[in-house]
């Protein structure tokens, strides 16, 4: 079958990023656009006010102060005033207008329309559009009594329409005729286009939406395959470390097994060829020891053999390490050793305190092996960031620097009476427990180990009481 293309978990979360803005950017932009701005409206009255005053100055020339006499005359006047508002508007695209005659007959005159803009315009018709119509006709009334150079400027709402509407008289007050100029903000038809515009983007939006929603299932979906992944690879890796652990105890159980079998077998032997009087204690309690110190190796043997430990269950690790302590208290007593406990507050884990018992009690005891002359053992536990950091650091002389790699190696020791099994053990039981064991610092003046163990989801829950 042909491998899929992966996507990098990064690449989909920047397309995730840039679909989700550029679906907001493309609403945004459709929102603001749709709205006259003030600064546009400012703009557009600057404009409607230079075409004004252009069509002021060629009315004033076109006319020379004379009025028509006659309709023939209001009929050529009206004719070169939509010449000139013809000529001005062509420079001034989206602006129509014309002008209002207030003489002897109150009329317009001269109106004209832009191009881009096309209207059904009947022959001979003067008129603003009808709607605009009667808003015009009264400002431009109003602006007959202004001085000459004012000029008059508003926005109406008119229907579905919005436009702005200015308005000048041409001439001194009373001025017998007045420019009207207007500029479509918003009209239906530019309604249409911002309507199909708005749907367009709105579409685009919310398929950007959805495609970005379902890229974020799908990069969850690979989030929690990649976790499942990693888990399964860390529980192989456990295994694989626990497979390779248990290829080096093979070659030490045969020596540990085989010494204590040899006396047992040694001491039956002289039983089978000496009277029965010759049954010692002695030799009853060497055939024990023997036969304890096998069980003792089996038992330490078991936990390398177990796939997840034991049964979890929350932890009190101060109460755990105190009761340590006052069990070795009286060995380290005899041997001139303080014993030193600075604990947290709190510092609770979940996992077994049987086995967590034995990781103390097997730190603790080469501890004190390694101050047979006297010295302190300080133990402190701290909490935070998720995790429970134990220490165990004592004042002996210290791990060579060549022997310090194979510490947690099984069945390596430096004492003749030694299994090399203590700390493979307390290895080994730290990581059933999701944590980690190390020599942090082992120089002259003593050795420190560290111990950190995931806090347990009991503690985090305040309202939830842990049980040690």
């Amino acid at each position: 079958m042909p491998r899929k293309l992966a996507v990098p978990v990064a690449m989909q979360v920047a397309m995730v990023v840039a679909l989700f803005l550029g679906s907001l950017g493309a609403l945004g932009y459709d929102f603001y656009s749709s709205r006259p701005t003030p600064q546009r409206e400012r703009a557009l009255r600057g404009q409607l006010r230079e075409a004004s005053a252009r069509m002021v100055a060629a009315a004033a020339t076109a006319q020379d102060g004379a009025r028509p006499a006659s309709v023939e005359e209001l009929d050529a006047q009206s004719r070169a005033l939509g010449r000139i508002t013809t000529r001005v508007l062509s420079d001034f695209p989206g602006v129509e207008g014309g002008f209002y005659l207030n003489g002897q007959i109150d009329r317009f005159s001269g109106y004209d329309f832009p191009t881009d803009r096309p209207r059904r315009r009947h022959p001979g018709k003067n008129e603003p559009p009808p709607r605009e119509e009667p808003y015009i006709r009264l400002q431009a009334r109003q602006c007959l009594s202004l001085p000459a150079g004012e000029f008059s400027a508003s926005v109406q709402d008119i229907g579905p329409s919005r436009v702005i509407i200015l308005t000048e008289p041409v001439g001194p007050p009373p001025a017998s005729a007045a420019t009207w100029l207007m500029y479509r903000l918003v009209d239906p038809r530019t309604l249409d286009r911002q309507m199909r515009r708005y749907r367009t983007s709105s579409a685009l939006a919310l398929g950007g939406l959805l495609l970005a929603l379902l890229l974020m299932l799908r990069l969850a979906g690979n989030l929690k395959r990649q976790q499942r992944e990693r888990t399964r690879l860390q529980d192989e890796l456990r295994r694989s470390e626990r497979l390779a652990s248990l290829g080096k105890l093979l070659a030490g159980v045969a020596h540990e097994v085989r010494n204590p079998l040899a006396a047992i077998r040694s001491t039956v032997q002289l039983w089978q060829r000496l009277p029965d009087q010759s049954r010692s204690p002695e030799s009853l309690d060497a055939v024990i020891r023997s036969v304890d110190r096998l069980n003792e190796t089996v038992s330490q043997l078991l936990y390398f053999s177990r796939a997840d430990g034991t049964v979890r269950e929350p932890v009190d690790v101060n109460r755990l390490l105190e009761e340590t302590l006052e069990l070795f208290a009286a060995q380290a007593a005899g041997q001139g050793v303080t014993l030193l406990a600075r604990l947290a507050d709190e510092a609770s884990v979940e996992g077994s305190p049987a086995a967590l018992r034995q990781v103390f009690g097997n730190l603790t005891t080469n501890a004190l092996q390694a101050m047979f002359d006297g010295g302190e053992l300080e133990v402190t536990t701290q909490q935070g960031d998720g995790a429970v950091i134990i220490e165990f650091a004592d004042t002996g002389p210290g791990i060579p620097a060549e022997i310090e790699p194979h510490l947690f190696e099984p069945f390596f020791t430096t004492r003749p009476e030694g299994t090399g099994l203590g700390l493979a053990l307390c290895r080994e039981i730290v990581l059933q427990h999701d944590g980690t064991i190390e020599c942090v610092a082992s120089t002259q003046r003593g050795a420190r180990f560290r111990i950190e163990l995931p806090v347990s989801h009991f503690a985090r829950c305040p309202n939830r009481s842990t049980t040690p």
